[in-house]
């Protein structure tokens, strides 16, 4: 399964045109669906259910391998940084020591959560059919206002804050 989402991570490419899946275009399928979770951080010290949490969620799903995932990293830091109005969660597909490694080495500072051998099944139940990452879902009170795979650049976090307002 991992070498399935490494592969649609890779048919994203770097430097590509963002790759969208019909489903997956604002409104396209179910808008405005109801959509939780409740994963473990990587570290494990704690639980994280997104329904739990107050005001828009940004969750992103990535893996270490995938070279559009770790590009928009910095992006993803500096836009939480910019609107603390946001919660943003990383999801890991990658198994837990490998994940550990890569956010030390790469000094990620938002909350990582490991997804387990069931994050196929939760990316496809946010609409994502592919597995393709990187992807990205955001949240307000628990119903996805935005989802988008490929690399998020700076007009769609534009446009994922004006969805989600």
């Amino acid at each position: 399964m991992w070498r399935l989402l490494v592969a649609a991570c890779m048919t994203v490419g770097v430097g590509a045109a963002p790759a969208h899946d019909g489903a997956l275009r604002q409104g396209a399928q179910h808008p405005g669906q109801e959509w939780d979770f409740t994963l473990p951080t990587l570290d494990g010290s704690r639980f994280v259910q997104a329904s739990a949490l107050s005001g828009p969620v940004l969750v992103n799903f990535w893996g270490k391998d995938c070279a559009p995932c770790i590009a928009e990293l910095p992006r993803l830091q500096a836009f939480a940084k910019a609107n603390p109005q946001w919660t943003v969660l990383l999801v890991s597909t990658d198994v837990p020591a490998d994940a550990r490694a890569f956010v030390q080495r790469h000094g990620v500072q938002l909350t990582v959560l490991r997804s387990g051998a069931s994050v196929a099944g939760l990316m496809r139940s946010a609409g994502n059919r592919s597995g393709g990452l990187p992807f990205t879902v955001a949240l307000q009170d628990a119903r996805i206002c935005h989802r988008h795979i490929g690399e998020v650049g700076e007009a769609e976090l534009a446009a994922i804050t004006s969805a989600c307002h």
